[in-house]
């Protein structure tokens, strides 16, 4: 829960791994190309659309100062999960150019339609104004991101390909084709169904998004109802509204299907319209001949675009950490970070067991003037651990007060750091124990503790009275960058100081000290102090007895 208030729903700077996982055991043909050479072409732009309107059905994503994110982060998963599921061993991301294609020049020979109109059952001549005349121009917020996509598939040493007059899906269809020439298997990674057309014994389209379908001749006719070299066919006499290809009015997705696998062709259909049966669609065929035949060239990939494979840029390497680092942190993709750091350990460090008294004397000694004691709580370091980010809200975040009291009896431990690198852990168990309590409940030892709030459920569970807390991190942290979807320890040193921690109970009293230090500078040269004394801070105890003393209500009724 958020510092600040008693029990409030996150809003998640990054999804749940959920929402962009798919499935890492392929759908589709039973036995795949056991061929090594396999090159894996990405259709970029049909995924960062699909990735787009996902995240705008579910939740919004933007960093702390308002850049949009969610797009970027879906397409990050894709391309991660692409990795992880086929390890391939030549990649590439295939983009479209904004600027015409020669596609707008033979769409030019258009220059009215027919559409049906189903209240008169007749014809109607109607201008047309253009291929992809229906398309809305790119969300801005979406147009902000492809810079950031493209600087993760370079930080993922995927090259970019793009050819101007071209569409991508030209592109993909003479690398295909080239490098079938040339022996080599390909997926082309898309969700577009125009992509089926270029199926045949060494082409197959990858979808991830359908739990990684992957379609050969035998799925494409199961999806479409007719072989790959049909698509191309059936999309012609359909047409495309978003596309705007004209195609054939009044003829479906059914009726095309039954007319091409009756007739074989367009041309066919067309030569033989007049057998046609029902009469929308031998009328469509009848009166429509040249605008089926302009769709059919609309609709079909040029597989002889001038551009030249080069395998050898495409080879996968490892990733640039360096460069996807710098990329995650300033659009503050936590989770991503994690798994792409290693764990880093604190160096040069001290870190021991109290046996006695003695022990805690040692390190209060050594505390400089006018410094905080640091306290780690077990609680608050099983708080960091290692998988991914919790759900918004877990039950010890909701009601922390009885996660304490359950465990209250049990055998506890804590661990106190006076200066950087050196941390001593406290068993309850042990002699130091009572030394440690008198500690934690002299006001005039001054001390930091990571998330105050939940540290007072935990005291008053052990009936110790805890006194002299002066500084907390996740506090600070959240004054600081409110926005972040979580201010756990672990998250906040990751961000702060681009270290992993390893979840040990001393570190995590080395790094509160630490935190509480440089968090406090940057509190007071955000001008934010004020806000920390007069509010946040004395409000903190306030929440934790509103909790503590809970809502009353009335079990009749309810």
């Amino acid at each position: 829960m958020s510092p600040r208030k008693t029990s409030t729903k996150k809003v998640a700077a990054e999804p749940d791994s959920q929402t962009v996982a798919v499935a890492s055991t392929p759908k589709g043909p039973k036995s795949l190309p056991d061929n090594k050479n396999r090159i894996f072409l990405i259709d970029a732009m049909s995924f960062i659309f699909r990735a787009y309107h996902a995240m705008a059905r579910q939740r919004g994503m933007s960093t702390k100062t308002g850049i949009p994110t969610a797009a970027t982060y879906v397409f990050v998963n894709m391309l991660r999960k692409l990795r992880d599921d086929f390890a391939p061993e030549y990649l590439a991301a295939v983009f479209d150019v904004a600027a015409p294609t020669f596609r707008d020049q033979q769409a030019a020979a258009i220059t009215s339609v027919r559409r049906f109109d189903l209240k008169t059952q007749t014809f109607q001549e109607v201008e047309y104004h253009g291929y992809k005349a229906n398309r809305s121009e790119m969300p801005g917020d979406l147009a902000q991101q492809l810079p950031y996509i493209r600087r993760a598939l370079n930080g993922y040493h995927i090259p970019i390909l793009e050819m101007p007059g071209y569409e991508a899906d030209d592109v993909i269809g003479t690398l295909a084709r080239k490098a079938v020439e040339q022996s080599y298997s390909v997926y082309v990674v898309s969700s577009d169904k125009d992509m089926l057309q270029l199926v045949n014994d060494h082409v197959l389209v990858l979808n991830p998004p359908k739990d990684n379908l992957i379609c050969d001749a035998a799925k494409v006719e199961e999806i479409l109802g007719v072989r790959p070299d049909q698509v191309i066919d059936v999309m012609a006499l359909r047409g495309d509204s978003i596309d705007n290809i004209p195609g054939a009015p009044g003829i479906g997705d059914k009726g095309s299907v039954d007319l091409i696998k009756r007739f074989g062709t367009v041309e066919q259909a067309l030569d033989r319209a007049a057998e046609v049966e029902k009469k929308t669609y031998r009328e469509s065929l009848l009166n429509n001949r040249d605008n089926v035949l302009h769709s059919k060239k609309l609709v079909t990939i040029d597989q002889n675009v001038p551009v030249e494979l080069n395998v050898a840029a495409m080879k996968v390497g490892a990733p640039d950490v360096e460069a996807l680092r710098g990329l995650f942190t300033e659009l503050e993709f936590t989770t991503l970070l994690k798994e792409l750091l290693p764990i880093v350990e604190v160096s040069e460090v001290r870190y021991t067991e109290a046996q006695s008294a003695a022990d805690v004397e040692t390190v209060l000694k050594s505390l400089p003037k006018g410094a905080a004691l640091a306290v780690a709580l077990e609680a608050e370091v099983a708080a960091t651990g290692e998988d991914e980010e919790p759900e918004p809200e877990t039950e010890s975040e909701m009601f922390p007060l009885l996660d304490a009291m359950a465990s209250a009896d049990k055998p506890r431990t804590m661990a106190i750091s006076a200066m950087p690198g050196v941390a001593v852990t406290v068993s309850s168990q042990s002699e130091a124990w009572s030394r440690l309590c008198e500690v934690l409940e002299d006001a005039a030892i001054p001390k930091s503790i990571h998330d105050y709030k939940n540290a007072i459920h935990e005291f008053d569970a052990q009936k110790v009275e805890l006194q002299g807390i002066e500084h907390d991190p996740m506090l600070y942290s959240y004054l600081l960058d409110p926005t972040y979807s979580s201010h756990r320890l672990a998250d906040v040193a990751l961000r702060r100081f681009n270290l992993k921690l390893s979840g040990g109970l001393a570190e995590a009293a080395d790094i509160t000290g630490r935190l509480a230090t440089t968090l406090r500078k940057d509190v007071e040269e955000a001008s934010l102090l004020k806000l920390f004394e007069d509010l946040d801070w004395p409000l903190l105890p306030v929440l934790a007895r509103m909790e503590q003393a809970g809502v009353k209500i009335d079990r009749a009724a309810l």
